[in-house]
Parts: structure tokens; sequence; C-alpha cells
């Protein structure tokens, strides 16, 4: 796991396609992504922290909700958890819109000018993804995988090959971006390249990616060397 800085060559070279992980990678949501688990889990007396919930990003929310519960032994049933399910949206709707990480947008129309096919892989459901992605940003993705779109999430490589399936590229030909343990997992099960960003969680966390980076600054240098973008330019 290499840090940006350390001489290596262009990650993109053999590369056809990049598939980004939405939460914490295109979006800055983290605050609101743990604290909408933290409103709901403590209707059950459950307490949480960050890092636990962050460990577990990427997976559907209501696998999340029934594991944390699992672990504490509180019993749930499908109905119950269902409910939380629908109240952690609420949460997270209420706690305000979730927006790109500056610099992002400018980020992705430049890998599509350079000619690599793009994908957003997510383990949110559509329906949450749609209520923030406005109609053009959806656009700069040849590809969407979402919760509804995969029978087995991250950290199994079903979401990234189908992804790599629908662009019509090898997976070996793809690099992905993530920032949770069950989406490097599940990109390297994939037969993908994976480059891990901490936005969430520190690197020791990332084990097995092939580069870390710790911010936005640093992904697009990396992806883009020499690049005159600066990440000042918000999203529009």
């Amino acid at each position: 796991m290499d840090r940006i800085g350390d001489g290596q060559a262009n990650c993109l070279t053999n590369v056809d396609a990049v598939l980004f992980d939405w939460d914490g990678v295109l979006v800055d949501s983290s605050k609101n992504y743990f604290r909408a688990y933290e409103l709901v889990l403590q209707e059950v007396g459950i307490s949480t922290t960050p890092r636990e919930i962050y460990l577990r990003e990427g997976q559907p929310t209501a696998q999340v909700i029934a594991a944390l519960c699992a672990d504490r032994g509180v019993p749930v049933s499908d109905e119950q958890v269902n409910a939380l399910v629908l109240r952690r949206r609420a949460h997270d709707r209420a706690l305000g819109p979730r927006t790109f990480y500056p610099g992002v947008v400018g980020l992705l129309q430049q890998l599509r000018a350079s000619g690599r096919k793009l994908a957003m892989v997510t383990g949110s459901s559509r329906k949450s993804v749609e209520a923030v992605l406005k109609p053009h940003e959806a656009e700069y993705f040849d590809v969407i995988i979402t919760a509804d779109d995969a029978s087995r999430p991250k950290p199994d490589p079903e979401p990234f090959r189908k992804a790599a399936e629908m662009l019509g590229v090898e997976p070996r030909r793809c690099i992905v971006v993530e920032n949770a343990p069950f989406g490097v997992r599940a990109a390297l099960a994939a037969g993908c390249r994976a480059i891990a960003i901490c936005t969430t969680l520190p690197p020791e966390d990332l084990c097995g990616a092939e580069w870390v980076v710790g911010n936005h600054e640093e992904l697009l240098a990396l992806l883009l060397p020499g690049s005159p973008m600066r990440l000042k330019e918000r999203a529009r």
C-alpha cells in the first residue's frame, strides 16, 4: 500500500474504467452518515462509535442494523429492522443534503475527457441516491450500481463485477476508489485494483489497497498528475 508521493507510476496506466464508492468518496456525508445510525440505534438502546459504523460502510442499512443488534444481543424482527431502516433514512434527510467534495465534479469530467468510463458502486439504496443525485450529475456516470442492483453486497465482489460487466471492461482494467474496508475487499475480490481514501478511517483499516491517499487533494494528484485543477473549485 503506497502513499501518494512515493514516486509510483501513473495508476491509470492500462485502466479503462474508474469505479467510485458514493458516501465518503464522492459526497461529503460521513458526519450525517454516522449520526443517522447513531440516532436510530439509540431507539433500541444501542450506543455506537463512528469507527464501528464506518468499518461496516458498504453494507445495506438493514444488514448493518441487524448485525449491530446481534452483536449487542438485542432481539429485533425483520419488520423492526425495516422500520429502523426507514427512520434512519428520515434522520439522514433531516440532517441536511449531501454535497460533492470540492473538486470531485471536475475530476469526473477530466476522467471522462481522458476516455475512461465511470461508474458509481454503492451500498446505499437507489431511492437514497436518487434523493441526492441530480439528473445532470447522474450523467457523469456510465453505470450506477446500488444496493437494489446486487443480490450480494460488499464485501462480496458482485457489485464491482456487475459494474465492470455493464461497462464492458475487464475487472483487471478497472480501478476502484473506496473509503471502507468492505469496499476494498470487494474490489480486490472482483479482480480490480483499489485506491483507498482516508476520509473516514486511517490507513491501517484499509489494508489491501494498492494506493492510499489522505484526502481528495492527494486523490486528484494520483489520478490526474500535473492537472491544473484545484480543489477549491466546488461542485456546481
